[in-house]
């Protein structure tokens, strides 16, 4: 028992100085020079692979092949495909006679209303479209980024160009722009939700959250927390919003399109080619569980894991809020949130990580430290090398396959429980000017007044 526990010490002793001896390579002039070198080769790399694409798509496949999905769910909505929208075959055929080639299929499986959105976009010959997408995202991400002023007001003022060259010199940035995928969407979602809850207007809070149903799996723990701490109307304006979008989706496929989703989001293609077969491009702890597992217990499992996942890092949300004596930020109980939905997604590729920015720069703002920083660091270098990685273990093979596995996950998991432990701050330390006090029995108490974590009269 004794030599356990002093096995344990010397290993945290040994981790801690490990963590101070790689904090103090993380300079300023590292900082400024190594994140303009990623911008700079990486906006090279993606431009170069784009025009090829377009130029001669046969070699390296579509002009941003993640957005040619979402392309084709418009496409079909305005050729009056409503009733094969998510029929593989029909989306295949239709994918290979725009592009003018074989292609490897860019399934639409999001929420039918999504493909609506998508419509206008698709009046366009595809490559004029997604030409037209990528700079709306870029836009998008510039201003979400840019926005984050609100969480780490030091941080944009004093040392904006480093954050943001740090920020879009990560592979999530690259992943998001190179592939074609709506992030940015989900990320301003989240962003304008915790401003509009910090400074209490809930009800634009709650409709702006509900928007991010179009990606259930990142605002699902959303109506959770809202109805936990008795933001009436916060929680009303997002039932309100899901339950139009809801409507509008039967409306446009009917209950058997809908019935159809569900079959295709609960199918063994999907199963084999999204959630396993992408396994090491998520960044979430259910993905490194899943690459880390035999083969066949990962498709029993993966099914399971996908929204007990969520319900788990809810739970252990919860449990820590009960444990608390001390009020709680606003902004910091919304960041904590979304540090938990990253974490514990069942569905969260590399692209999806731009969410922790807010996190990121929260952190670094309010509680950096060297575990902290570090862990950053390590999250970035992670998921730049995770490519190699995964072509590394397809060549070698045997037990070698274990790199091929999404290991950012862990650090991003330390940033969490950091959100976890930032959760106790003092009443003057609310960032924001509204606060939250511990957990009474399934409700949360502001100051002496009644209020909801809005920091308003509970509506």
């Amino acid at each position: 028992m004794n030599s356990g526990i002093e096995l344990f010490s010397k290993c945290n002793r040994a981790g801690h100085r490990f963590i101070r001896a790689f904090d103090r390579l993380i300079t300023k002039e590292r900082l400024r020079n190594y994140p303009l070198i990623f911008v700079v080769l990486g906006a090279l790399g993606v431009a170069s692979s784009s025009v090829s694409r377009i130029v001669d798509p046969t070699v390296q496949g579509p002009f941003l092949p993640d957005y040619l999905a979402h392309w084709t769910g418009g496409g079909l909505i305005l050729s009056g495909g409503h009733g094969q929208l998510y029929d593989p075959a029909v989306q295949h055929a239709y994918q290979e006679s725009a592009i003018g080639t074989t292609t490897k299929l860019s399934w639409f499986v999001s929420p039918p209303l999504v493909a609506v959105l998508y419509v206008p976009l698709s009046l366009m010959n595809y490559n004029l479209s997604a030409t037209c997408w990528l700079i709306l995202t870029l836009a998008m991400l510039l201003w979400c980024i840019l926005s984050l002023k609100s969480i780490a007001p030091k941080i944009m003022l004093m040392k904006r160009r480093t954050a943001v060259l740090g920020l879009l010199a990560s592979v999530p940035a690259f992943e998001l722009l190179g592939g074609g995928q709506d992030s940015a969407f989900i990320l301003a979602v989240w962003i304008l939700g915790m401003h509009f809850l910090a400074t209490r207007h809930p009800l634009a809070a709650g409709a702006i959250f509900g928007l991010g149903f179009m990606k259930p799996q990142h605002v699902f723990l959303v109506p959770f927390l809202l109805l936990l701490t008795r933001s009436w109307k916060a929680l009303g304006a997002f039932c309100a919003v899901v339950v139009a979008l809801s409507a509008a989706s039967v409306g446009l496929v009917g209950i058997e399109g809908m019935k159809e989703w569900a079959a295709a989001l609960t199918s063994p293609m999907y199963s084999e080619q999204v959630q396993l077969g992408q396994a090491w491009k998520m960044v979430s702890l259910p993905a490194l569980i899943v690459a880390l597992i035999p083969p066949d217990w990962a498709a029993w499992l993966s099914p399971n894991l996908a929204w007990a996942s969520l319900t788990l890092g809810l739970g252990v949300l919860l449990l820590r809020l009960r444990t608390l004596r001390a009020p709680v930020g606003v902004q910091g109980f919304w960041v904590c949130a979304l540090a938990t939905t990253v974490v514990f997604s069942p569905h969260l590729a590399v692209y999806d990580a731009v969410l922790m920015f807010p996190v990121v720069l929260y952190l670094l703002e309010k509680r950096s430290s060297p575990r902290i920083r570090v862990a950053v660091v390590a999250a970035f270098g992670l998921m730049w090398i995770a490519p190699v990685l995964h072509v590394g273990a397809a060549m070698l093979g045997g037990p070698f396959t274990i790199i091929d596995a999404p290991y950012s996950a862990i650090p991003l998991t330390v940033l969490w429980a950091e959100t976890l432990k930032g959760l106790r701050i003092r009443s003057s330390d609310a960032p924001d000017g509204g606060i939250v006090s511990s957990m009474e029995p399934g409700i949360f108490r502001i100051g002496a007044e009644r209020r909801g974590l809005l920091g308003g009269p509970a509506g």
